[in-house]
């Protein structure tokens, strides 16, 4: 990974498809169908790896809920019929309740990332095998996925080890992919790589959406329990994802390294000091804003996305919805996170992206927690609302953290800094699910776990808090103040 704050070594995309020449952008856009990305492979390659990714996100929601149930069997917490989970129940298995299984499953990838993936980064970075670090991993998260459509009682507890595996090789194939977006911004030019970031985002949720739509279908049309709706899930996702990453990275190249490993430094500690000398030129030369986005940044997606882990449990646990039902919650968070980003707009093109974050963040603590408390006193039926309500808050959210970061970059360290963000999205990843797990082993009701992951927002709005004025963020990093305002209202 990228992380130190110095010129990226220059270097020729080699050996893999090229792409076709650009003569002039606007006409580009009007004379090339969207979906060919103005005929860069590279782009394309991006976007149907998304179409990839997006599925196989979707597809462990519905292999969390039958690893719960498997794991509740084996500890004797069933009803008398054997289809649903008792409420009471107070057994353990392997030392913890089966509630806590999907949670250390998130502990344990946390804690992978946080220690392997400077590791990973820098076999990205200092050497020519991008390509194949991202092929490999792409190969050994399909075996997984497929070994998991044999989730059963006897292979519950193999299948969530690999689970916690599956979760970094994620992180990983991410950091591959993503390091392709400067190679992407330099072929196609700033106007272009605006509008192909939103149609990458665009559609990977439309992946997520379509994915969520067949297997909910199919559970509903077959009447399926959570077990066989999780082998369903597997079992589409494993042709879905693989044939979208074949393709994907068949579209990407192989690409020079990105530094040279200076003498006498070595591969496997490289990207651990790379991660600390950019703290330590963050913390020297850019207190006033960049220092405080990343520590925000930190517990912000710390939270974020420990979401998923504990509202798949609170639901399936304490409101008691089946799996089916936690995947429609999901299809409508994904399809109200698109109004969402409309009002993350307005709020920031009338404030400016640390204002509009900070209340984000504020209202979606407040939401989440409010509602996972008033979720105990009104009909299961309602918890879509819930879903409604967190979806605004992401699509406001996400949009918002890019366009703060993407703002305050330093100039000519874009790549450098774009590798220590992601760091910084996993290093305290394994933090808010410890946490909910101890609660629930000491009997916390799941809803003040809930409030508890929730909490970790505070203390990235405190952070920002401590940020200087807007003008004078951007006059640290070298922006102009009047340059990025017009840049803000062209996004919006």
């Amino acid at each position: 990974m990228s992380t130190e704050i110095d010129k990226v070594s220059e270097g020729s995309v080699e050996d893999g498809p090229k792409n076709d020449e650009i003569e002039d952008e606007d006409a580009s856009v009007k004379k090339i169908p969207w979906y060919k990305f103005d005929n860069v492979a590279m782009s394309r390659g991006y976007c149907t790896l998304g179409i990839g990714r997006g599925a196989l996100v979707m597809s462990n929601i519905f292999l969390s809920t039958s690893l719960i149930f498997l794991a509740s069997e084996e500890a004797g917490c069933l009803n008398e019929k054997g289809d649903e989970v008792s409420d009471d129940c107070d057994e353990k298995v392997y030392g913890f309740k089966p509630v806590s299984l999907i949670s250390n499953i998130a502990i344990m990838t946390g804690v992978l990332s946080a220690l392997f993936m400077p590791l990973a980064g820098a076999m990205i970075d200092y050497t020519s095998f991008r390509r194949q670090v991202g092929i490999c991993v792409a190969v050994l998260m399909i075996l997984i996925q497929a070994v998991q459509i044999y989730t059963v009682s006897s292979t519950w507890f193999a299948m969530a080890m690999l689970q916690a595996l599956a979760g970094f090789l994620y992180q990983v194939q991410v950091l591959a992919v993503y390091a392709y977006l400067p190679e992407i911004a330099t072929t196609v030019g700033q106007q272009i790589m605006t509008q192909q970031t939103a149609l990458f985002t665009m559609t990977q949720f439309g992946a997520q959406c379509l994915f969520l739509i067949v297997v909910i279908a199919i559970s509903i049309a077959l009447g399926l329990d959570d077990v066989n709706t999780a082998q369903v899930s597997q079992g589409i996702d494993v042709v879905w994802t693989g044939s979208f990453f074949y393709w994907g990275w068949l579209l990407l190249p192989n690409v020079p390294p990105r530094h040279v490993l200076r003498e006498g430094k070595l591969l496997i500690t490289e990207g651990f000091s790379r991660v600390y000398h950019t703290a330590k030129e963050i913390q020297q030369h850019y207190k006033r804003g960049l220092r405080c986005y990343f520590v925000a940044l930190i517990f912000a997606e710390s939270a974020v996305n420990a979401f998923t882990t504990v509202a798949v449990v609170f639901l399936d646990e304490q409101i008691g919805l089946s799996g089916t039902e936690i995947g429609l919650f999901f299809l409508v968070t994904l399809l109200f996170s698109l109004p969402g980003s409309k009002i993350g707009a307005f709020v920031t093109a009338r404030s400016n992206p640390n204002t509009s974050w900070q209340l984000c963040m504020l209202s979606l603590m407040l939401f989440a927690s409010g509602g996972a408390i008033v979720l105990d006193y009104i009909p299961k039926s309602l918890s879509y609302l819930w879903g409604a309500g967190i979806g605004l808050h992401l699509g406001w959210f996400y949009p918002t953290e890019n366009l703060f970061f993407s703002m305050i970059l330093p100039k000519d360290h874009e790549a450098e800094l774009a590798g220590f963000y992601v760091y910084c999205t996993q290093i305290l990843s394994w933090l808010p699910p410890l946490i909910f797990t101890i609660l629930v082993e000491a009997d916390v009701n799941q809803t003040y776990a809930v409030v508890a992951v929730s909490s970790f927002l505070l203390v990235s709005i405190f952070s920002l808090q401590c940020a200087a004025h807007w003008d004078e963020i951007l006059e640290e990093s070298g922006r102009s103040a009047g340059k990025k305002t017009e840049e803000l209202d062209s996004t919006h």
